[in-house]
């Protein structure tokens, strides 16, 4: 095929309307070397690394450039899987720089869990992220995100904290605009209020009835005076 007769920033707009049709922009790929350099910015614009697709993990290690495409990362339960998949994406995490977003389900197995969480604590001040999604972390030491001072929005869902974590008397970074919490947790969760002095928009779903009773009324003074939107759904809880 001849040079398209389109300028590359208008195809780049094109292909951006097939993000989720990934057959197409595969196809798109295979026209040419321009339309294949500009279909792979959006065909990893959004990864999700699990037992599922372990072809996609495994194409980033092998193919470095890529790292600068991804805007939403997705790490999935890993249940049977004894290599630390997930700690070698988080050290490739800060290369990522235009990640906005990050979802971490479960992502490796409990005896490699404080090797993880140090990597996240080392990793997570160095890059930009808006939005952070934690669900089935437990022994989570909530005191790393202090220095997450990029986020904005706040997904925790059955985090369960660690024993040692305690609040540190340094103020925290992290300040959140919303934050939402559904599932199980324990005390550890008071630690929470640090970060919601600018909150506006708190959602709390289906909480534990082994969450310290206390703990909402703290949140709830904590962002008084930002709060703008709340929505608590308390029918798991006593």
């Amino acid at each position: 095929m001849s040079e398209p007769m389109l300028p590359p920033e208008l195809i780049d707009h094109i292909f951006s309307f097939l993000q989720g049709d990934s057959l197409a922009l595969k196809a798109c790929s295979k026209v040419q070397p321009l339309f294949s350099r500009l279909a792979e910015r959006h065909l990893y614009a959004h990864i999700v690394i699990s037992p599922r697709a372990p072809d996609v993990s495994n194409l980033i290690f092998e193919n470095p450039h890529l790292l600068n495409y991804p805007r939403t990362l997705e790490i999935n339960h890993h249940p049977n899987n004894q290599n630390p998949l997930a700690i070698s994406i988080m050290q490739m995490i800060p290369r990522m720089t235009n990640l906005t977003s990050l979802k971490i389900y479960d992502p490796c197995p409990y005896k490699q869990r404080g090797e993880f969480f140090s990597a996240f604590r080392n990793y997570l001040p160095q890059i930009s992220l808006q939005e952070l999604s934690l669900s089935s972390l437990y022994g989570f030491p909530y005191s790393i995100l202090d220095d997450a001072k990029t986020i904005k929005q706040l997904s925790l869902s059955d985090c369960y904290a660690d024993k040692d974590d305690t609040i540190s008397s340094t103020p925290s970074q992290l300040s959140l605009e919303t934050l939402a919490l559904s599932g199980y947790f324990n005390s550890g969760l008071r630690i929470v209020t640090r970060w919601v002095t600018r909150l506006t928009t708190l959602e709390l779903r289906h909480l534990s009835v082994h969450l310290d009773s206390r703990v909402i009324p703290e949140l709830l003074v904590a962002c008084s005076n930002s709060l703008t939107r709340l929505h608590i759904d308390m029918t798991d809880c006593m």
